[in-house]
């Protein structure tokens, strides 16, 4: 479903009113019910969906650090503190509103981002053909929206919204998104065209760079991937830029011959990510150790 779509907006306006109107638990198990088309399990998960179903509803939210580093301008002192600085993507501003964006003293190419949710970007190519008014539009109607609602990922309702704008890193980028847990990658995926959604391709992988045998149903296989030279950097930064949480995937850019830290995913797919066969969702997990944690399953 294109976001731009009558139909996604319409989603998007029903989600936020259930939001208010279910509890979190029961909307959780509606929306994997409807995406999945399983039962989910809260009180004894088992499966990697499951697993992070239990860690957006009862964890995510209760831990500053997540919360920090779920906010795509707050997770850059995370970076800078572990010793990656160089890693980050050039910062060209940062505004609470898009009225206060002085659109002159920015470069020819930029990109905008708000700071609180997933897929609130704008790319600028060429200034002299970018809409000004449109932009500062959408992004205030983005600023103006709970992330959290959608999907029940709590954490990032705790994100104070902002917009910050970061250079330009070129048209053909490549994502590079690593799987930790505790501290250790498992696997990996490499996709292209994140940016266009479902025109992407994308292909799974194990930490030997063995492709693993796994369909996502909702994007397109990538076929074959020639690794860059520096692999095994990004290894060592997903190892310590994970190394204090139960789970996180660490994604990059691929830019040029290097990379670039995009951003710290706590719950990808909001836990309902299709994956095919169900094997690979009962082992991963198996990986997936989750953290003690003082809840009450039925309080949400």
């Amino acid at each position: 479903m294109e976001r731009n779509s009558v139909a996604y907006k319409l989603r998007r306006k029903g989600q936020a009113i259930a939001f208010t109107l279910l509890s979190h638990e029961t909307l959780s198990k509606l929306y994997y019910r409807i995406c999945l088309h399983k039962k989910l399990n809260l009180k004894n998960p088992k499966t990697f969906n499951e697993k992070l179903q239990w860690y957006k509803l009862y964890y995510c939210a209760d831990n500053q650090l997540i919360v920090d580093c779920t906010d795509k301008y707050h997770v850059r002192d995370y970076l800078v503190n572990k010793g990656y600085q160089n890693l980050l993507t050039g910062l060209l501003g940062v505004w609470d509103n898009a009225e206060d964006i002085d659109w002159e003293s920015l470069p020819n190419q930029f990109v905008m981002k708000c700071t609180h949710g997933c897929a609130y970007n704008i790319i600028c190519t060429d200034k002299t053909t970018f809409d000004f008014a449109k932009a500062t539009k959408q992004l205030n109607n983005w600023l103006r929206e709970d992330f959290s609602r959608f999907n029940v990922e709590l954490h990032y309702g705790k994100v104070k919204p902002k917009i910050i704008c970061e250079e330009f890193l070129g048209e053909a980028i490549t994502d590079y998104k690593f799987f930790c847990f505790n501290g250790n990658p498992e696997f990996f995926y490499v996709s292209t065209d994140l940016v266009n959604d479902r025109q992407a391709e994308m292909a799974f992988f194990d930490m030997d760079g063995s492709k693993i045998p796994l369909v996502r149903e909702d994007y397109k296989d990538i076929g074959e991937v020639i690794f860059p030279d520096y692999l095994n950097d990004m290894i060592e930064v997903s190892k310590k830029l994970s190394s204090d949480f139960p789970f996180v995937r660490v994604d990059f850019f691929i830019t040029n011959d290097s990379f670039k830290f995009a951003e710290l995913t706590f719950t990808p797919g909001a836990g309902m990510i299709p994956i095919n066969p169900i094997e690979y969702d009962i082992e991963w997990g198996k990986k997936f150790k989750l953290p003690k944690h003082d809840y009450q399953y039925g309080r949400m």
